[in-house]
């Protein structure tokens, strides 16, 4: 089965990062893995070291669709539509990436083969892979929302319309399902839902053709402007008449994290946080997005140390805090909105050479994160909405003899399995969290012991083996077929 990401194996963040190693050591058929390296389409081999590239996209494509995914999907999936800001030529660029993507992959395989499509920036490929694969399953790391206001919801049924002619479409949590089949009841007419079997269903046994649908943005002339190779004239899609939606969140090679936290030998030469590491310290790690709550965060810091006095000097808290989606200004103004706040609360509170907040922009591998996972009287991850977090999942498989306290907020997808053994860190609630926090710096061991054990316990019945078998087993019901036909235009394409 091929793997189709916008990030490539080992890049951090996400699905990339966790399933490098998986998908290599998969003792199945030769796979590609298919990913964007800046403006390159690359295709990466299960049994080569190196990636060969397959083409150079249009910048103004593979820029405009970075906004689009960025300034209007984001904000919108994540249910802050107040963020959003939706341009029409981002949208097309959008499709065109897409399309780009997925020519593209038709015309290198040379085959009907099986693809496994990752997140929200390829969300059109089940459509627009469905003629030339025996099957396509999709899956969504971050949530549905729970509402979609007027003005956007015509994008957001492209959306769900492309993921729809996938055989298979995954979420982490209950949750989302349930958002995605109301989306699905409210706007979507030619769809029926079966909440009962999860299935999405066509009301009707065939569509017309490929250009009548959303996706239209001309037929093959005005695409070869961008796609400098023949295509078929009218690719009429071979698409699945039932959507199964499949829940399960996506595990982590727990083994791997907690072999990393028993290493003794790995030391942080950061020069901020080494003197930290014998200290007591809570950790947050986070990308600069406000879904993220790093700014609600902040406060809940300040506030901690106004009500309780006795901590200053004595506790840190340590906010891992890089950049992200350089170039996009709302991002950009997050981190130093956040950096500045901050420097504010330490500015309040420190004193003799002590600070509340230890700023670090710096990455780590994934060894000294392990360490620092382990060092750390807590963590807090506290986001307003996030699909998953697999730091949560981390940070609690890193934990053994004398283990911390996960702070998680009921925001985070994570919750769904692990919220029950965590302290509550809702940013919308900053009492509760001040609460939590003192908490956990006096919870007795026997009880931290316990709640990471049960978390630990959750980890183990949902590794990555289990995720990726899941959708990878996965066998669709029968098709609408058009096999004949996409073979004698596949012929007619050279």
């Amino acid at each position: 089965m091929d793997l189709v990401s916008y990030r490539g194996p080992g890049v951090s963040g996400g699905v990339s990062s966790g399933l490098g190693n998986f998908w290599k050591n998969q003792e199945n058929d030769v796979s590609n893995w298919w990913f964007l390296d800046k403006n390159s389409l690359n295709s990466l081999s299960s049994q080569e070291k190196h990636a060969a590239p397959i083409t150079v996209l249009p910048e103004t494509v593979v820029d405009g669709h970075y906004r689009y995914c960025n300034e209007f999907l984001w904000p919108i999936l994540h249910d802050l539509p107040q963020y959003a800001k939706f341009r029409e030529e981002d949208r097309r660029s959008y499709q065109r990436f897409n399309w780009m993507i997925a020519d593209y992959i038709d015309f290198e395989t040379h085959a009907s083969k099986e693809y496994f499509v990752q997140d929200y920036q390829l969300a059109l490929l089940p459509q627009l892979l469905a003629p030339y694969s025996r099957k396509t399953v999709a899956f969504w790391h971050i949530p549905w929302p729970k509402n979609v206001q007027e003005e956007y919801v015509e994008p957001m049924c492209e959306v769900a319309r492309g993921l729809l002619n996938g055989d298979a479409l995954g979420f982490h949590v209950n949750e989302y399902a349930e958002n995605f089949m109301s989306f699905a009841e409210n706007y979507l007419p030619e769809y029926r839902v079966n909440r009962q079997r999860l299935t999405i269903e066509k009301r009707y046994a065939d569509v017309e053709t490929f250009n009548n649908s959303t996706l239209s943005i001309g037929g093959a002339a005005s695409r070869s402007s961008y796609i400098l190779r023949p295509l078929p004239n009218n690719k009429r899609p071979r698409s699945a008449s039932r959507t199964k939606l499949l829940v399960r969140p996506l595990g982590i090679d727990l083994h791997h994290w907690s072999t990393l936290a028993k290493q003794t030998h790995i030391h942080i030469d950061h020069p901020t946080l080494a003197p930290l590491m014998d200290s007591t310290f809570i950790l947050s790690v986070d990308r600069a997005d406000y879904t993220k709550s790093v700014f609600e965060r902040m406060l809940i810091v300040d506030r901690f140390f106004e009500e309780n006095p006795d901590q200053v000097g004595s506790l840190s808290f340590v906010q891992i805090c890089g950049k992200t989606r350089p170039g996009l200004q709302p991002f950009d103004d997050y981190w130093h909105t956040c950096k500045a706040l901050a420097a504010a609360t330490n500015h309040r509170w420190s004193k003799n050479g002590w600070q509340p907040v230890v700023w670090i922009e710096e990455s780590f591998t994934p060894q000294e994160l392990a360490h620092i996972y382990q060092r750390s009287r807590a963590m807090l991850v506290n986001p307003v909405r996030d699909g998953l977090n697999l730091t949560a999942m981390e940070y609690a498989a890193c934990q053994n003899g004398e283990p911390g306290v996960l702070l998680l907020s009921p925001g985070a997808g994570a919750w769904d399995k692990l919220g029950s053994h965590a302290l509550p860190a809702n940013p919308l609630e900053p009492a509760n969290a001040v609460s939590s926090i003192k908490q956990s710096l006096f919870m007795p061991k026997a009880e931290r012991q316990e709640r990471i054990q049960s978390m630990k316990k959750e980890l183990e019945n949902n590794t990555l083996a289990q995720w990726w078998n899941m959708f990878a087993q996965f066998r669709p019901v029968e098709r609408v077929a058009q096999t004949g036909k996409v073979r004698a235009l596949r012929r007619r394409a050279g």
